[in-house]
């Protein structure tokens, strides 16, 4: 249980990092107001997939394994602000869980929703076997049962 508790300090460290991340860039004061509202709702997105990710760790913790299903309405139950599902996300707020069932785990969310002429941005959170994978891209990332790679994955939260 040590561990477990170990794991969500770190998602709750790293949320707390992301939102000053995403909340005090410096950038061009030019770039405008739409740059400031992009930023905070990807910041956002994030902040949902850690809420999800700690979630998840204590479900793990105390079931060794949900399935999708279980995963959605736990998530559900602990975090009102946002809509948890299993089909890809259309909208802000909304957010896609893959896998489970004592398998790797993918939430996907909307950064940016797709709005005049602006294409729109995922991000997602993978973890499994100990490792947690950060995305964000332009395309919804295809879940996979082993660590992600490519483009617009990492080891660190995205910028």
């Amino acid at each position: 249980m040590r561990g477990v508790r170990k794991d969500i300090l770190g998602y709750v460290l790293a949320v707390a990092i992301a939102t000053v991340l995403f909340g005090c860039g410096g950038g061009d004061a030019g770039k405008g107001f739409g740059d400031a509202v992009d930023k905070a709702r990807a910041a956002q997105a994030l902040s949902s997939l850690q809420t999800g990710l700690v979630t998840l760790a204590l479900l793990q913790a105390d079931s060794g394994g949900a399935a999708t299903q279980d995963v959605v309405a736990a998530l559900a139950a602990k975090d009102p602000t946002n809509r948890y599902t299993t089909d890809p996300p259309g909208e802000t707020g909304v957010v896609q869980v893959v896998g489970g069932a004592g398998g790797p785990v993918m939430l996907v969310a909307l950064g940016q929703a797709p709005a005049q002429g602006q294409r729109p941005s995922y991000v997602a959170a993978w973890q499994g076997g100990g490792t947690t994978k950060y995305y964000a891209g332009a395309v919804p990332p295809a879940y996979t049962a082993e660590p992600p790679a490519g483009a617009g994955w990492g080891s660190t939260l995205p910028q």
